[in-house]
């Protein structure tokens, strides 16, 4: 299942500047159990999304809790276009 990370940095730059260090440390790679499929950063570096996949609850809520002294961290379970036109398709009238 894919799911949407979305993170969001406060103006401290101290705080942002410790959140830059731990990407350049550890590649802001989340744990087993759940791969990421892209990031992108918010062109202002206010903030941005995750894409990861993953069946592991527990590896989604390792991963947030890995930045979330840094970040408000929020994930949301997302379908591509293709699958919600599956939906659709099922309740259509």
């Amino acid at each position: 299942m894919k799911f949407m990370l979305t993170f969001n940095w406060s103006p401290n730059t101290q705080t942002r500047a410790e959140a830059i260090a731990r990407i350049r440390q550890t590649g802001g790679l989340p744990p087993a159990g759940a791969k990421l499929l892209g990031r992108w950063t918010r062109a202002d570096f206010s903030g941005g999304y995750d894409l990861l996949e993953s069946n592991d609850p527990q590896a989604l809520a390792e991963f947030a809790l890995m930045w979330s002294d840094l970040m408000k961290v929020e994930i949301f379970p997302v379908l591509e276009d293709e699958e919600l036109s599956k939906v659709l398709k099922r309740i259509a009238k």
